[in-house]
């Protein structure tokens, strides 16, 4: 499957920094919390994935498949996938335990191309919300990238894509709502 090859190639930088001046919503605090979606990293058939959960509800279909050796032995696909599963979690726990306003994005962030969660009030990829750095063969076209993933957790063949504009945003909430049943919270 084509999609699975492009996504291959998704690497971690070591330039994330976890420290924010974001402080994490506590959603035993939080009565409009009922069940935080989380994201996990699975061995599954194709390699380490990364997958939504909620409560006991978790995505049949990965976000992200983690097959790259480019990166080395320290970062090899499973560190990758626990890295930016934690980060996933990470970022919707800072988001008060919402998906609703954070997107995907790319940028360059240390002259490496990445993908990053933004949300209203961060727009732009800074050190403190890298998901993970492209390899070589994705960094060229990160667009693209992020409409592979798109397409990708849509079930679509890979589609043509518009390259105008800048940056381009990927709604997590759209894709965990595809990917877990509606009844399961927010």
């Amino acid at each position: 499957m084509l999609v699975l090859a492009v996504l291959a190639g998704f690497g971690v930088g070591a330039i994330f920094n976890p420290g924010s001046s974001t402080t994490a919503a506590d959603p035993t605090t939080n009565p409009a919390i009922d069940e935080q979606t989380t994201f996990k990293c699975v061995d599954g058939s194709s390699g380490w994935s990364t997958v939504a959960e909620r409560g006991n509800a978790v995505s049949k279909t990965p976000m992200i498949t983690w097959n790259s050796e480019e990166f080395g032995d320290n970062w090899t696909p499973q560190d990758r996938c626990h890295q930016v599963s934690e980060r996933l979690t990470l970022a919707v726990t800072n988001n008060g335990g919402q998906l609703l306003g954070l997107d995907l994005t790319h940028g360059r962030v240390k002259q490496l191309t990445v993908i990053c969660v933004v949300n209203s009030r961060q727009q732009t990829c800074r050190e403190n919300n890298v998901l993970f750095t492209l390899s070589q063969k994705n960094a060229p076209t990160p667009r693209t990238t992020i409409a592979r993933i798109i397409d990708f957790s849509q079930g679509q063949d890979v589609s043509p894509i518009d390259e105008s504009g800048y940056p381009q945003y990927f709604t997590l909430k759209s894709w965990v709502d595809r990917h877990l049943p509606h009844s399961s919270g927010f």
